[in-house]
């Protein structure tokens, strides 16, 4: 790789929103325990995004809710559907 490719930084901005939330004593002092003053911000925004990754994206959870809301079909019907190329 050539020099002048070694030392390109790439940013990638995106819009944030600035707000305030309010947590109680206990985390507050954990939090400035392991997080440096300059950090928090950073810290917070990945356990959110965490957290709602985790809560929103569920595989399990979202395969069964599509499951239950197709329609009920014995097998003679999905057989004979799969024979002529589609349900």
């Amino acid at each position: 790789m050539t020099k002048w490719l070694e030392s390109i930084t790439i940013y990638h901005t995106m819009s944030m929103q600035r707000i305030t939330v309010t947590i109680p004593d206990y985390i507050y002092a954990d939090l400035t325990k392991l997080v440096p003053e300059r950090g928090v911000s950073s810290f917070v925004a990945k356990a959110l995004e965490k957290e709602l990754l985790l809560e929103t994206n569920d595989p399990i959870k979202d395969f069964i809710e599509f499951k239950d809301k197709l329609p009920c079909r014995k097998n003679k019907e999905i057989l004979k559907a799969i024979n002529k190329g589609r349900i």
